[in-house]
């Protein structure tokens, strides 16, 4: 579709293309809002990232992804495969940049991991429970 994907593997199962068929129809306009599903363990982050900062990379005026997680071992195991596909990205911008962007410009990639945990809560005096936070 004229869109060059940044997949940091060597093997991209059929369920992930069309997963990422589906994410950049509707980037493109094409479709609304989109949701979508995939068992556990068949590649949905990997697929996602891939083709959101390859996107992110061709089309300049693209906004940011924010990507929620229950849990923060769920984020870790999202940071780490962000780490991978943007590793990847860099490595093959070297020997072959995209049309849109320089070879530098991928430097500029950023990412962000924000943690909430929920305040702890207190004990004091007549067995009131009150946040830490007070």
């Amino acid at each position: 579709d004229g869109l060059v994907v940044y997949f940091p593997y060597d093997y991209i199962y059929p369920e992930q293309a069309k997963y990422m068929f589906h994410i950049k129809q509707t980037l493109d306009g094409v479709k609304g809002h989109c949701l979508l599903e995939m068992p556990t363990g068949t590649g949905k982050t990997v697929s996602l990232l891939s083709l959101i900062l390859s996107y992110q990379l061709q089309h300049s005026d693209t906004g940011k992804l924010v990507y929620c997680t229950r849990t923060v071992q769920e984020m870790d195991k999202v940071v780490e495969e962000l780490r991978r596909v943007m590793a990847y990205i860099v490595q093959e911008c070297r020997k072959a940049p995209p049309p849109i962007i320089s070879s530098t410009s991928t430097s500029s990639l950023l990412a962000e991991a924000v943690s909430e945990r929920p305040a702890k809560r207190q004990r004091k005096g007549g067995g009131q429970e009150t946040s830490s936070e007070s």
